[in-house]
């Protein structure tokens, strides 16, 4: 993560929510930027995922899509921090099950990388924010790398292909494990912030179960 990027940007929005205070994504509540009347109103994810993967709240919704725009492209990073809060809250029980598979140690969390050049350009990825919001919940059952999976391939984005055959292979070969020590027998969450045909996800997963790790699934923020 290009920290001096995010650095500048975070001070940039904290002074711009000083000057200007922050307003509910949802209803334009001043002070908060999702307010707990919106987020109770948030659909859950009802269309079907893909095999290992959960997702928490329908993409539809226009508070989600608002929340993931403006994190993924404006650099609002405590909309990051609310949403991995979010994600932890909403998926309690399929945590409590994945822990099953730990024997004691903890889950190992691994955002979804962006490719270097895009990184770069971005200056963070919102999925590693997410991430560490999500692992932050409770410290003591998760333990975050972003030093495990890397993009090795400038994939198109996967937001700007509409058939799902076309997502899926232009995720094929994109990632790779880059300490396999580390995920060997392990039990593994993959955190990104959308999903939709799966591809990213299910890639990553792939990987990581080639390199040895016991149990991989992936939750998104959004479907």
């Amino acid at each position: 993560m290009n920290y001096l990027i995010c650095t500048i940007k975070s001070i940039f929005n904290w002074t711009l929510e000083i000057v200007f205070p922050q307003e509910c994504l949802g209803c334009d509540k001043k002070g908060e930027i999702i307010c707990l009347n919106c987020i109770l109103k948030i659909k859950r994810a009802e269309r079907e995922t893909e095999s290992n993967i959960i997702a928490c709240f329908d993409y539809r919704e226009s508070i989600i899509k608002k929340a993931i725009w403006n994190l993924k492209y404006h650099g609002r990073f405590a909309i990051g921090k609310i949403l991995g809060e979010l994600l932890y809250e909403n998926l309690l029980e399929d945590i409590s099950e994945i822990r099953m598979y730990t024997e004691g140690s903890p889950i190992l969390v691994i955002p979804a990388p962006l490719f270097k050049t895009r990184q770069k350009e971005r200056g963070y990825n919102q999925a590693e924010i997410i991430a560490s919001s999500f692992c932050n919940s409770k410290k003591e059952i998760f333990e975050l790398k972003n030093n495990i999976v890397v993009k090795q391939k400038n994939t198109e984005q996967q937001a700007k292909l509409t058939n799902k055959n076309k997502r899926l292979k232009n995720t094929q070969g994109a990632f790779k494990v880059i300490n396999t020590e580390d995920v060997k027998g392990r039990t593994i969450i993959v955190i990104d912030d959308v999903t939709t045909t799966g591809g990213t996800i299910l890639e990553i997963i792939k990987v990581l179960k080639k390199s040895g790790a016991k149990k991989v699934i992936g939750f998104a923020v959004a479907h």
